[in-house]
Parts: C-alpha cells; sequence; structure tokens
C-alpha cells in the first residue's frame, strides 16, 4: 500500500466543492495540464518498430530508443510531441477532449493533479479521483485517470469527456500501479500488424512487450466515496 503523506486536507471530504452549485464564469476556463495543445501529436516520422532481442525475449523497439521512450517495468511508449514555454508549461490552443499521452504518464506516476500538475489532495482516506457514474463498485475500478486536487474536481470534471453522465468523487488510499493501456502489436511474416487497437495489460503480462503504451492505468482499493453522483447538467 502506499504510504500516506498528510496535506492541508482535514478528512475524506474537506473543502470539496459542492458539486451542485454554480461556479462564476471566470473559474470555468482553467485549462488541465494533461490537455492535448495545438501542434502537439504523434511522432509519426520516426516511429520505427523493430524486433527487439533481449535476454530470452523478443518485443518491440524503437530503431533510435532512448531511456525515456520506456517506463520503469521495460514498456514502450508512443512518442508525441511537446509544445512547451520556457518555463516548462504546456502552450497552445487546448484540444477538448485530447489528452498528451506524456504528460498523463507524468500526473498518473507521481498522484498529481490532473490540472494543475502539483500534489493531488491526500488525506487519511486516500488520494482524491473522480470516476464516471457506474452500477458497478468503486473498489477495485482500474483507471487511466490521474487524480486532482481539491480546487479542480469541478474544472477537471468539465473536461472529461467520459463524465458527461455523472461522475463520482472518491478516495483511494492505495491506488496501486496495474499496468498499461494501448496499441498491441504482433509480428507477422515480414511486418507488425495490429492486434487491439486499445487495450489494457497488467504488467506481469508478458504481452507487453508488444504494446505501445500511451496510458497508465491504477487500481483503484481501499476506496472511500465522498460524492456519490454528481451531474454536469445541474450547474
Amino acid at each position: 500500500m502506499l504510504s500516506p503523506t498528510p496535506d492541508s486536507d482535514l478528512s475524506s471530504s474537506a473543502r470539496l466543492p459542492d458539486p451542485h452549485a454554480r461556479q462564476a464564469p471566470h473559474l470555468l476556463p482553467v485549462v488541465p495540464y494533461i490537455a492535448l495543445r495545438s501542434g502537439e501529436g504523434p511522432v509519426t516520422h520516426d516511429l520505427q518498430l523493430e524486433l527487439r532481442h533481449a535476454p530470452d525475449t523478443w518485443g518491440l523497439a524503437y530503431a533510435d530508443e532512448t531511456p525515456d521512450d520506456r517506463d520503469t517495468h521495460d514498456v514502450l511508449w508512443r512518442r508525441y510531441h511537446h509544445n512547451r514555454y520556457h518555463a516548462g508549461r504546456p502552450t497552445g490552443v487546448p484540444l477538448p477532449g485530447r489528452q498528451h499521452p506524456d504528460r498523463l504518464r507524468e500526473t498518473m506516476s507521481l498522484l498529481h493533479c490532473a490540472v494543475c500538475n502539483y500534489a493531488a489532495s491526500q488525506t487519511s482516506d486516500g488520494w482524491l479521483f473522480v470516476e464516471p457514474v457506474r452500477d458497478t463498485p468503486v473498489e477495485g475500478r482500474l483507471t487511466t485517470w490521474p487524480p486532482v486536487c481539491a480546487e479542480h474536481v469541478i474544472a477537471y470534471a468539465h473536461e472529461r469527456p467520459d463524465l458527461r453522465a455523472g461522475y463520482t468523487v472518491l478516495r483511494s488510499a492505495d491506488p496501486a500501479l496495474y499496468g498499461v493501456r494501448g496499441r498491441l502489436l504482433r509480428f507477422a511474416a515480414t511486418a507488425f500488424e495490429t492486434v487491439a487497437p486499445d487495450t489494457e495489460l497488467p504488467y506481469a503480462d508478458p504481452r507487453r512487450r508488444w504494446l505501445v503504451a500511451e496510458r497508465l492505468v491504477r487500481d483503484l482499493r481501499h476506496t472511500t466515496v465522498a460524492i456519490e453522483h454528481a451531474d454536469l447538467a445541474t450547474r
């Protein structure tokens, strides 16, 4: 289990915004850190996959691979362009409903807020997550979305296309890294072909060597629901 580090929150619902309250107009146009911007997109000209031969294994590799192309579990990640200004923050017009894989990976790895990229809200009940309303329990749910700080819950919900039918605000005391999500390939005769364009694999699955990842996946364990159902239409 991840070790809790106290922040300024005092309880699982401390200072969470009222999901039924209307925000002042000047608070709405918050662009999340994870948003894909104009001028950013997949790197295609040098995406040269090849058979990778390591001790007792084959897999995928870039011909000009660098250490940043893989995560700590040796999974290959899709390359994307970055559009940043001198301070390192993303710049450019945000593309609605689209996220930058590298910034998703960064915020998910560090458990940072998806909106501001500072530490996500954490209490004794765990880190703060926002998930779609579903009939299934939140305990043990797999998510590809980073946590959030209490200040940015509503702004985050407005930017997420998967939350249009409503959302649940919860805390997870142990949001364990589960695996990756991306495109699964195989080598057929003389070329690579796609087996599944969008699939999730646990890190324990040996097929991860044949996957080009775009998202990290966490397993939300030891969950506490803070707000069971909030509807974007109410604001």
